[in-house]
C-alpha cells in the first residue's frame, strides 16, 4: 500500500501558561486559539482523556498545538515532562497509510509509542486515548527528534484544513506582520543522520538545498515534505545561540525554531518593536526575535524563499 504525508498536522510547544500564550497569538499575530476541547470527541466517549492541557492557534497554514505537560496526564500517565520556560518540542504529520508507515519503522528499527509513552507492538501502530484512529509517536533515539504520525482521516473541525476545499489564506492587508506561509521549521542537530534517515528515506522528503546559514551559524539540510520545509541544522560555533539551544533536548535533536515568509519584512520590524519585542538575530533578508520576548521562541520572519523552495503565496 502506498503511503504519503499529506502536511503537517501541528508543532508542539510545552508551555508554562496557557493563558499567557493564548493572549501572545492574539497581540502579536492577530490570531485566535481555541480549546484543544473543541477538537475531542464528547466526554463520555473518551472519559479519562484531559481536555483542558492546549490550545490550538491557526496561523496561515500552521497549526500550533500549545501544551501545558502539568495538565497532559493521560490514563494516570504524564506524558511529557515541565519545562521551567515554553519550548517547541515535537512535529506531527497528518499521512494517508498510517499503518504502512508504522510498518516501514518497524522495519527499519525504529521504535513507536502511544499518547501514554507506551511502547508499541512490533505489529501495529497503538490507538490513540481519544479516537479509534492510530497514532504514534516515533523514540528520538531512533529518529533524532520525537515526531508523531497522525491518520489525515481522523483530521477534522475546527481545523479548517479538513475541508477538501481548502486554500492557503492569501496575505491579509490588516496583518501587520504580512504572513504569507510558513518559510520553514528549524531543528538543530548534532548528527543529521538519523533525521535525514526519517524524514527522507522513510517519509519520502525531499532535499532541496543543503549549505550555510549564516545567520544561525549551521551547516543545514532543507526538506521538502507534505507541505512544508525542513530546516536540519547542525551548529559550528561553539557559544552560539543554535549551539546553546541544542542543548535542551540533549543528546537527541531540537525543535528549535519556526520561519515566516513575508510580504513586508519592514512592516514586521515596525510591529514587533510596537510590541517591545527585541531582535535577536538578523540580516538584510531576516528577523529573528529574541525568545525571551515571544513566550521561548525565536520567531524567524523572511522575505526570501529558500533556494529550491517554489511555494507562491496564496
Amino acid at each position: 500500500m502506498a503511503y504519503k504525508i499529506n502536511h503537517m498536522w501541528h508543532p508542539s510547544y510545552k508551555v508554562t501558561d496557557l493563558v499567557a500564550t493564548e493572549k501572545f497569538f492574539k497581540d502579536v499575530f492577530g490570531r485566535d486559539s481555541f480549546p484543544v476541547e473543541q477538537y475531542l470527541p464528547p466526554k463520555e466517549l473518551a472519559p479519562n482523556y484531559p481536555r483542558d492541557y492546549a490550545i490550538l492557534t491557526m496561523i496561515q497554514e500552521v497549526l500550533f498545538d500549545s501544551i501545558d505537560p502539568k495538565k497532559y496526564v493521560v490514563e494516570g500517565r504524564p506524558t511529557y515532562e515541565e519545562v521551567d520556560t515554553p519550548h517547541l518540542f515535537c512535529l506531527g504529520f497528518a499521512a494517508e497509510g498510517v499503518e504502512e508507515i508504522y510498518k516501514v519503522c518497524i522495519a527499519n528499527g525504529i521504535r513507536s509509542t502511544d499518547q501514554a509513552n507506551r511502547l508499541g507492538s512490533s505489529k501495529q501502530p497503538p490507538i490513540t486515548g481519544f479516537s479509534k484512529a492510530p497514532i504514534f509517536f516515533t523514540l528520538p533515539e531512533s529518529t533524532g527528534l520525537r515526531y508523531q504520525i497522525f491518520p489525515l482521516s481522523a483530521t477534522g473541525p475546527p481545523d479548517p484544513r479538513a475541508d477538501p476545499g481548502w486554500k492557503l489564506p492569501p496575505v491579509s492587508d490588516s496583518d501587520p506582520l504580512s504572513l504569507e506561509f510558513c518559510s520553514h521549521h528549524t531543528i538543530l542537530t548534532s548528527d543529521p543522520v538519523k533525521g535525514l534517515n526519517f524524514l527522507v528515506g522513510i517519509l519520502k522528503g525531499r532535499i532541496i538545498h543543503q549549505g550555510r546559514n549564516q545567520l544561525l551559524e549551521t551547516n543545514s539540510f532543507y526538506i521538502s515534505l507534505g507541505d512544508g520545509v525542513y530546516e536540519l541544522a547542525v551548529p559550528t560555533r561553539a557559544g552560539s545561540f543554535a549551539a546553546e539551544d541544542i542543548k535542551f533536548n540533549a543528546p537527541f535533536d531540537t525543535y528549535h525554531s519556526v520561519t515566516w515568509k513575508v510580504r513586508d519584512l519592514s512592516r514586521v520590524e515596525e510591529h514587533l518593536a510596537s510590541k517591545n519585542i527585541r531582535t535577536l538575530l538578523r540580516n538584510d533578508n531576516t528577523i529573528v526575535t529574541n525568545p525571551e520576548d515571544t513566550i521561548g521562541i525565536p520567531w524567524g520572519f523572511t522575505d526570501k524563499l529558500v533556494p529550491g523552495d517554489y511555494r507562491l503565496p496564496g
